[in-house]
């Protein structure tokens, strides 16, 4: 994708979080403008809706996006990234 700084490649970063303080791995990810996958599939449920309910707001703040993509799987990214469902 062509941006006024250059030629930016998407990259998409799979991470599997546990808990809250492990998710900060994943705002370094976005901050970097790329996107993250969160696989919550072994977080305790409450913790897991803390997780989300954080990086929602970390995306937000950025003027991203957050995709549920399945059970415990969402996806975070950046502005510019443009996901479809097919």
């Amino acid at each position: 994708m062509e941006t006024p700084f250059g030629v930016w490649l998407p990259q998409i970063t799979i991470l599997e979080c546990h808990r809250l303080d492990q998710a900060m791995q994943a705002v370094e990810v976005v901050r970097a403008h790329h996107c993250v996958v969160l696989q919550l599939g072994r977080a305790d449920p409450l913790e897991a809706q803390h997780i989300v309910d954080f990086m929602a707001g970390v995306v937000s703040a950025l003027d991203g996006r957050v995709e549920h993509l399945g059970d415990d799987a969402f996806l975070f990214s950046p502005a510019g990234v443009i996901v479809s469902h097919r």
